[in-house]
This record gives C-alpha cells, structure tokens and sequence, in this order.
C-alpha cells in the first residue's frame, strides 16, 4: 500500500480533501448527466471548502497563488456581480441570478485552496476514477441519445415534424449537450494521438480511449452542431500545429475528408438553413444592447429576458419559430446572443466583456507556456472558436466543462512552476 493511498485511508470521510475528491467526481459526471449531478459536485465542494477553512482557517486561502487567468476571471465575477447590483430596477429575480456566479466563485475558490488538492491526483486509483467518470457518463449518453432519435425511449423522440434528427444525450438540449461533447471528443482525439500520455493519465487500456473517440466523434456528427463541430476542427489544427507538420496535414486531411462526408450526406453541419438566419438577429440584438447600456450592461444573465422587447423597439422582423413540429405565429423570440463575447458585452457592459476576453487572452497565452500546451490550448481554442456561436460560457454543462479544463491546466501550470521535476512533458510526435 502507497504512503499517499495510506494517508488518504486515515482521514475521515469529512476531511476537505476527500469532500472535495467526491465534488470533482460528481463534477465530471456532470458534464453528461446534468444539472442535478452538477448541484451535488457543487454542493460537495462547498462543504469541502468550509471543511478546510474550519481546519486552517484564513491561511487555507492563496489566492496569490493565482495566474492572470485567474485574476481575469475574478474580475470578470466582480463586474457581474456589479451587473445585477446595478440593474436592480431591470432584474426581476436579482438573487436567482446572484445565485448564477456561484460556479465561478467555487472554482475560484478551489484554485486559491491548494490544500483541497491534496495529493488526490497523485493517487492512481484517484485519476482512474475520473477518467471512469468523465467516459461512462459520456457514453450512456449517447446510447441513450440514440435510442431517443431513433424513438425508443417514450417521451423522448424526435420532434415531430423535424427535419433533421439531432442526439442530445440525457437532459434533452441539443446545443447544451453538443457544446459540452466537442471538448470530450477533442481530449480523447489527443490522448488517441499520445499513447504515452494515455497511459500516464490513467491505468485503463488504451483500447477504451480509441472506442471512446470513435462514439463520440459519430455522436457529436449526429447533433448536427456546426459551432461544436468548428470548435473541435480548431483544436485539433491547433494541436497539430503545435506537435508536429505531418499531424497537422493529416488533421486538414481528414477534416477535409469529414466535410467532404457531411455534404454528400446533406448534413445540417454543411448546409445553411433558416436558424443562420434568426442567429444573425440575435447577434445584431445583443450588440444594440450593449450599446444601449455600455457601463454595466443590462445585468448577467438578464439580456435575454429583455431581447424581445429591444427586437420590437429596433423594428427588427419578426421571426418564425416551431414548438412540437408546429409552426408557430411570428413573433419576436425572447434569446440570449448565442454568441459568448456578444453575451458578455450586452450583459455585463464594457467592464465585463473586457475582463472575459482578458480571461480568454490570459488562459491561451499560459497554456501556450506550458509544458503540456498541446493539450490544454487546443481546448481553449475549441473554446473560443464555438463561443462565436453559442453561449457555452453562460450553459450549465458546457460552462462546467469548459472550467474544469480550465481549472486542471491550472493545476498543471502551478505544478510546473513549483515542482518541474515532477511534470514529465508528453513525447514528441
């Protein structure tokens, strides 16, 4: 038995570490069971953090220990919370989303706690656990998603109507569910191109990351999501750039070869339909409130309930939507930017769009810096590239995705600059 497995059996089950081992694992989970494994990690999280600041009190907490990211992300909370603050009058449930900042503020705080850490990751069975949590969700998921488009599973089928039949994983939102796949699709296109690093990560056989990318990639082709799909083509040219030309060229390739595939099949993914349409209005809508109200915007969280009403004062067209195969009236529809950076502007005024893209310049750049950058920028670039299309820094799922990347490069970045010789780099190509 290992000195750091045996360290671990004699704390109890209470202990900051361990509460905080059980969050993680109900975090990972999350990403493709829902919201309400999402509540639980949360909640245990918490707990761990009030665990280890009753153990250490105010010296638990170092938030000098953060990078510029970090601090980017901390003042992008600040400004969001100013946001609501400020538009009291325009917010009509201020605590509900007051309540909305907790996921920033929680893994905030597990970055300035490194005590939480413990030497959780350092334990085998620990990172074999995650990698289990991160992939049995993701592929009950898309079983279940398949047997719902194909309509086996009551109450779940396709819309009636519909033209095409797009999988969305258990909780039912096709871009919530899209959005959070495109980062699983890429991570296990890397580790499938580095065996070695596969097998540093987790004890499980390389087998399982090859079907594991194979279920995926054909899952994320069946949402039909063109801003995931763009997000993971990103990467992946990122990460081929960074490793080597020949991975590049055979990453262009069988992009090519993918898109090449979409259109003769007639895919959504290649095809412009009339939701290019209703997304540029959603666009032009967000970037007219953002001018309405540069300071503090309309308040995180809160352009989308007053869209509609700034459609109709700008004499925007109105637009057609359908619910259960039915066409509905014109109207016009009450939608956030569908675009992260739009979203951020309008939201949270010129402060917070500031400080977001602070956040997204800071996190490449100290991914870029990294030993293990490969890894970490191709996901950050999937990041920003499909935030072009979608709210996924303001999603449940894709927002907890996004931040654990973000919080694991954090570790690994500190690690480095603490103790080097611990961080082997992955092989070259």
């Amino acid at each position: 038995m290992s000195a750091s497995f045996a360290s671990l059996l004699r704390q109890p089950w209470w202990a900051g570490p361990n509460l905080f081992a059980a969050g993680l694992f109900c975090l990972v989970t999350a990403q493709f069971f829902g919201q309400k494994f999402l509540a639980v990690g949360q909640g245990l999280v918490f707990l761990s953090i009030l665990a280890t600041f009753r153990e250490r009190g105010f010296a638990s907490l170092e938030p000098g220990r953060w990078g510029a990211s970090a601090k980017c992300l901390a003042a992008f909370l600040f400004v969001s919370f100013l946001s609501i603050v400020g538009n009291l009058a325009l917010v009509e449930r201020p605590v509900a989303h007051l309540t909305m900042l907790r996921t920033f503020v929680l893994f905030l705080l597990v970055l300035a706690m490194p005590a939480l850490v413990g030497r959780n990751l350092g334990v085998p069975w620990r990172r074999d656990s995650l990698v289990l949590a991160w992939l049995v969700p993701l592929g009950l998921a898309l079983l279940f998603g398949t047997a719902a488009a194909a309509g086996a599973v009551p109450g779940f089928g396709p819309a009636e109507g519909a033209k095409t039949v797009r999988i969305s994983g258990f909780y039912g939102q096709v871009m919530s569910f899209a959005y959070t796949l495109q980062f699983s699709v890429l991570l296990l296109a890397i580790l499938v191109f580095q065996p070695d690093l596969w097998r540093r990560v987790t004890r499980l056989p390389y087998a399982v990351a090859v079907g594991a990318l194979i279920a995926a990639g054909a899952g994320l082709y069946f949402t039909h999501t063109r801003g995931a799909a763009l997000g993971v083509v990103a990467g992946l040219v990122v990460h081929g750039a960074m490793r080597s030309r020949r991975l590049l060229a055979a990453v262009v390739a069988v992009a090519l070869a993918a898109g090449l595939f979409a259109w003769i099949d007639g895919s959504r993914l290649v095809r412009r339909d009339a939701s290019a349409d209703l997304r540029a209005g959603h666009w032009r809508a967000a970037a007219l409130a953002a001018l309405e109200r540069p300071v503090l915007g309309w308040g995180y969280r809160n352009f989308q309930l007053h869209s509609a009403e700034l459609k109709e004062r700008y004499g925007f067209e109105k637009e057609v939507s359908w619910v259960g195969g039915q066409r509905q009236a014109p109207s016009h529809l009450e939608r956030h930017a569908h675009n992260n950076y739009l979203e951020t502007f309008a939201s949270t005024g010129a402060f917070g769009g500031i400080a977001f893209l602070a956040f997204c310049w800071c996190w490449v750049g100290e991914c870029r810096r990294s030993r293990y950058g490969a890894v970490f920028a191709p996901l950050a670039a999937a990041f920003l590239v499909s935030g072009l299309f979608e709210n996924t820094f303001f999603d449940g799922e894709p927002l907890n995705a996004i931040l654990l990347a973000w919080l694991f490069s954090q570790w690994i970045l500190r690690l480095e600059r603490e103790a080097p010789g611990r961080v082997t780099p992955p092989a070259p190509a």
